[in-house]
């Protein structure tokens, strides 16, 4: 019996250089957008806005403090860099002389243009219909994977997807030692960012609202402090993603140190009500400060202030939030467009803009701003030697002073 001889597999022709040269283009331009996108999710984490912060529709900002940013304990982005980086490196050797074949390394130049843009579709769709919002960068990271794609389909469509990867596979597996070093690298690399990467955007959580109505409160009496001087006050929007980190670090500081009085005013970033806004920020602000005022008109401002912040992603109407804490309803409603309401939010207002606010969030102690964090280190313990009086640093402005009770 005669065994027939397999014929030998066609070896995947050499891609044309120019696709090589495009693919290293659209690698580069994909790790640029990502290197960037690596510095604006950290800045955004603590409080600084970054210039592609244009409107409610297109902000990296939101994009960057939503809990979809970070995969495994890392940063999407950062994964992102390590994708590119791979991928640039690849389409750089196939320009050179010291490629490992002819075809080198089309197939996994499409392996790789196939996961960014299936990565990148499923980006685009939380952005979209989770988020709400839309990152410029992240736009042009799914651009140059677009690309990336399709210069690898230039590269293996002469010899066919198939065939490319194979030639690909089949050089690493000849050379096992230095395919295995490259795997156990990379694995290395790989678990060395997910356990050593800073979780800077794991802030405490403050303690769950009532799930529940429950019956109106009376607000808490505020704790005097040996010195009343230090007490702080906060301008807001509940629409800024930068002040619902914000808050969740003010509760945390708060209840470690009770001493601590805070005013909270409202600073909304929503043209329909804040005259010194020029462009659509955050065009619900207004209404979410409105309702914030009416709760705490029934001695709920603090359940509400924790919804409100809670619900940037889910966008519930303010109705629903009134119910869930125990809220009059006919009260609250009657509240929302009453005239005084309208005008305790523009003494905030008017406050935040004689204070000279820029952002949010803003605190003012004893007449110096501090932006983006709660500044818990400038006050002394109970019991402490009270510092020595002085004038406020040159060029501070003067907070407004603490109004009874918090606001």
């Amino acid at each position: 019996m005669t065994r027939t001889a397999r014929a030998p597999r066609a070896p995947a022709l050499q891609p044309p250089r120019r696709a090589l040269q495009w693919a290293l283009g659209a690698a580069l331009a994909g790790l640029g957008a990502a290197l960037y996108l690596v510095k604006v999710h950290g800045q955004a984490h603590s409080g600084v806005a970054s210039f592609c912060n244009l409107s409610d529709t297109f902000n990296c900002d939101k994009v960057a403090t939503s809990p979809y940013s970070v995969v495994l304990g890392v940063p999407v982005a950062a994964w992102g860099v390590l994708a590119y980086g791979a991928a640039a490196l690849l389409a750089g050797w196939g320009l050179t002389s010291r490629r490992l074949h002819a075809a080198w390394p089309s197939g996994l130049l499409f392996l790789f243009g196939l996961g960014a843009v299936a990565g990148s579709a499923v980006l685009a769709y939380v952005s979209e219909f989770v988020i709400g919002s839309w990152c410029l960068f992240c736009m042009i990271s799914w651009s140059a994977a677009v690309v990336l794609l399709g210069a690898a389909w230039a590269a293996v469509k002469g010899s066919g997807p198939g065939a490319a990867i194979g030639a690909d596979l089949s050089a690493l597996s000849a050379r096992p030692a230095a395919s295995g070093g490259a795997v156990v690298a990379g694995l290395a690399l790989v678990g060395t960012l997910v356990g050593a990467y800073p979780r800077y955007w794991d802030h405490a959580k403050p303690p769950a609202p009532p799930a529940g109505p429950a019956g109106p409160t009376a607000p808490t009496p505020p704790v005097q402090l040996a010195d009343p001087a230090m007490g702080a006050v906060l301008y807001s929007d509940y629409e800024c993603p930068f002040c619902a980190n914000a808050h969740l670090e003010l509760k945390s500081a708060l209840a470690a140190r009770p001493d601590i009085r805070v005013v909270k005013r409202h600073f909304p970033l929503d043209q329909s009500c804040n005259a010194a806004v020029k462009r659509a920020i955050h065009p619900d602000a207004c209404r979410l400060a409105r309702a914030a005022i009416c709760a705490e008109a029934q001695g709920r401002l603090e359940e509400m202030d924790d919804l409100l912040y809670a619900n940037q992603q889910a966008k519930r109407p303010v109705e629903a939030l009134a119910a869930q804490i125990g809220l009059d309803p006919a009260r609250f409603q009657a509240c929302l467009g009453a005239a005084e309401t309208e005008q305790r939010l523009q003494a905030d207002i008017a406050d935040a803009l004689q204070a000279k606010v820029k952002a949010t969030p803003t605190y003012f102690v004893g007449g110096v701003e501090y932006s983006g964090r709660f500044p818990v280190e400038v006050f002394r313990k109970p019991g402490a030697p009270a510092p020595a009086p002085g004038p406020a640093p040159s060029g501070s402005a003067p907070a407004p002073p603490p109004s009874p009770g918090t606001r």
